[in-house]
């Protein structure tokens, strides 16, 4: 693998694990107004972790002047942000 594509993949992976960690603080603080305990199973879904990802590196690609998204990098940052939003929501969580 070439630097620039390792590069590429670092920051992808960053996007995606800071977007999942805003995700699961957004939730956690949104329970929080509502008067709910912060408890059991991560809430979110696939379908939501995918939504993110794109978003978060549409955005960071956009403003590198990068090529577009791959279906294959999709799939890949859709499981690492659902995957991180589930760990940090375990730690929020009481």
């Amino acid at each position: 693998m070439s630097k620039k594509l390792e590069t590429r993949e670092s920051l992808l992976d960053r996007a995606a694990c800071d977007a999942a960690r805003l995700w699961a603080r957004a939730c956690s603080d949104e329970l929080v107004r509502e008067g709910r305990r912060v408890e059991g199973g991560w809430p979110g879904t696939m379908r939501e972790a995918r939504t993110r990802a794109a978003v978060e590196a549409a955005r960071l690609l956009t403003k590198r002047s990068m090529a577009a998204l791959a279906h294959d990098e999709l799939d890949r940052l859709a499981r690492i942000t659902y995957d991180e939003a589930r760990r940090s929501w375990g730690a929020l969580s009481t």
